[in-house]
């Protein structure tokens, strides 16, 4: 079947097109004109905008990381000063204010804080939720790149409460 046999004569031997023969002029543009203007929306919502609004995403993503390439670009000196001085000494006394200001959003309760000469400091909990300490280590390491050396837990006889010593870095 070619191209001009479908258009002059399967289509215009068809019912839709045989009913729309049947219509009067006036009618039939205004068939024709709503069938056009429904292609076009259907075009329209299924193909153009979702690629337009997944380019504009993918932009906005781009951009987003663009800046913070070149935050990181502008910040990475103050970032190795920072790190060195960590490594120099007093590593610990810095880990001290973080470990008990995020306990306390925690609502943890830090019965011994023990700087040690490495840089790291001994932590222990007595009776405290298993999944608040969890909670309070991942977050730790997440936002503030602690890191856990060591731990020990030991259950208490209340469900869901522990003790533990744990050495942070």
């Amino acid at each position: 079947m070619t191209l001009y046999d479908l258009i002059f004569t399967r289509i215009p031997a068809s019912a839709p097109a045989r009913w729309l023969a049947g219509r009067e002029r006036n009618e039939q543009w205004v068939i024709l004109g709503l069938a056009a203007v429904t292609c076009i929306v259907v075009l329209w919502l299924g193909i153009w905008k979702p690629i337009n609004d997944w380019r504009d995403i993918e932009h906005n993503r781009y951009r987003n990381a663009q800046m913070t390439l070149d935050w990181m670009r502008a910040n990475e000196a103050r970032a190795r000063e920072f790190s060195a001085a960590g490594k120099a000494g007093g590593g610990a006394r810095q880990l001290i204010p973080v470990i008990t200001r995020s306990a306390e959003v925690q609502n943890l309760q830090l019965t011994r804080l023990q700087p040690e000469d490495s840089g790291a400091v001994s932590v222990v909990l007595q009776s405290q939720p298993f999944n608040q300490v969890v909670k309070w280590l991942h977050q730790l390491e997440q936002n503030n790149s602690v890191t856990v050396a060591r731990a020990s837990f030991d259950a208490e006889t209340e469900p869901g409460l522990v003790s533990a010593q744990i050495r942070l870095q």
